[in-house]
């Protein structure tokens, strides 16, 4: 599968995921060629649709989080960039620094890494649950379990300061 038979599905992806990102500055076009040089930088070649999204979906996290690193250096410390995980909640002042849910995101991936292809999936990429539930292969229940975990989780590392491992 080429990135060229999914352009429109990434573009919608792209869309999406710059609606729950309103703070950002970039288009959909931009953040879509932005996500397919990342790809293309590591000559990635997905097999199927599930492996395609995947790629696809964690360019989109790493494009938007390299915007919030610049956004934020050119700033100067200033109020980092604030979203949530609840689309209810999308007053900036409920949200999270997207820097830390970043790096919460990369530590629920190593503790659970569906639950962290859920939230990667749907916050970053803005896939609907029932079609991250049919590229996992798993019911949409276990998506939804899964969803509510990991919002629990996130919410719990971000309160609490990340220490980094003197073993690493």
């Amino acid at each position: 599968m080429q990135f060229d038979d999914v352009y429109a599905e990434v573009k919608r992806l792209a869309h999406v995921a710059l609606a729950q990102h309103a703070a950002q500055t970039l288009s959909t076009t931009d953040l879509v060629h932005e996500a397919y040089l990342k790809i293309a930088q590591h000559q990635a070649r997905p097999d199927n649709r599930e492996h395609t999204i995947s790629l696809v979906v964690r360019a989109l996290r790493q494009v938007l989080i390299d915007a919030a690193r610049r956004r934020q250096a050119q700033k100067r410390g200033a109020d980092p960039l604030r979203v949530t995980l609840d689309p209810e909640l999308a007053d900036e002042a409920a949200g999270y620094d997207m820097l830390a849910l970043d790096q919460a995101l990369t530590q629920l991936k190593a503790q659970n890494e569906r639950m962290g292809l859920v939230v990667e999936m749907h916050f970053f990429g803005g896939v609907a649950f029932e079609e991250i539930a049919d590229l996992l292969k798993v019911d949409r229940r276990t998506i939804f379990r899964d969803w509510a975990a990991a919002r629990v989780i996130i919410a719990h590392l971000l309160q609490e300061p990340v220490v980094p491992d003197p073993g690493r």
